[in-house]
């Protein structure tokens, strides 16, 4: 009978781990791309209730940018933001945090990054325009 309990305890136990989201908030926030290069960006927060999550007295080319951090879009990001241009400078996207990255081992980007990054660094999906 102890056996059959500590089974069943260990087999909940994992039943929760599998099912454990990678959405680390399902509130999701806008954002402005400030610069992108290769699906790597740095973004700045519409929303100033996040900002938390950002920095301020971030310069970039000049020019100082407050509620900014870096991310690294995922390719199903980048296809969801599918523009006329490559440029995706001052697109405005809704965005959600997670906990880690999604892997994608069919995604093949550049090897080329942003010149100067903010020192926080989130990761997030984009889940609309």
């Amino acid at each position: 009978m102890r056996t059959f309990l500590i089974t069943l305890m260990m087999v909940g136990f994992f039943q929760l781990a599998c099912n454990q989201k990678d959405d680390l908030t399902t509130a999701t926030f806008r954002v402005k791309i400030i610069k992108e290069v290769c699906n790597d960006a740095i973004v700045q927060l519409i929303d100033s209730t996040y900002k938390q999550y950002a920095e301020n007295g971030f310069m970039l080319e000049g020019k100082i940018y407050d509620q900014v951090f870096f991310t690294r879009f995922s390719c199903q990001d980048r296809t969801k933001m599918q523009t006329l241009t490559s440029d995706l400078t001052g697109l405005v996207v809704t965005v959600k945090l997670l906990n880690q990255a999604k892997s994608d081992p069919n995604c093949v980007t550049c090897a080329a990054t942003v010149s100067s990054r903010p020192s926080k660094s989130q990761i997030i999906e984009v889940v609309g325009l």
